[in-house]
């Protein structure tokens, strides 16, 4: 369990905190703001889920390239929709980023649970 927290951590600190606010919004108007904030986002997981996640280096680069490639689809589709909302309909743009945040999340895990079926009940260690 506590690797999903860390899972889930490091998607917060790498798609929000390190992601200030002049990239916050461009990145849903031009694709080359979009590719900046998924190179950092790829790089923080590629960095860190070997020593926080239990992955060998090739597992947390194969991990991190495929949650980045999904990561970037969701926010070019969900940034397409928070254009859309942003100024007309408050309540459906909060709709829209808490699909965003739960999408994320459970792509994640998913992915998580999927290739490393055994490191979820394995014993937390830091590598």
């Amino acid at each position: 369990m506590s690797r999903i927290i860390i899972l889930i951590l490091l998607h917060v600190i790498a798609d929000y905190f390190l992601q200030g606010s002049k990239l916050s919004k461009l990145k849903a108007l031009k694709l080359s703001y979009l590719f900046e904030h998924v190179a950092i986002y790829t790089g923080i997981f590629i960095v860190f889920s070997p020593l926080l996640l239990g992955l060998t280096i090739v597992e947390g680069v194969i991990f991190s390239l495929i949650n980045g490639a999904a990561h970037f689809v969701v926010d070019f589709i969900i940034g397409k929709l928070k254009l859309k909302y942003h100024d007309t309909n408050e309540s459906a743009y909060l709709s829209v980023v808490g699909a965003d945040h739960t999408i994320h999340i459970i792509i994640l895990i998913l992915t998580y649970i999927y290739m490393f079926p055994n490191a979820i009940n394995a014993a937390y260690l830091l590598n």
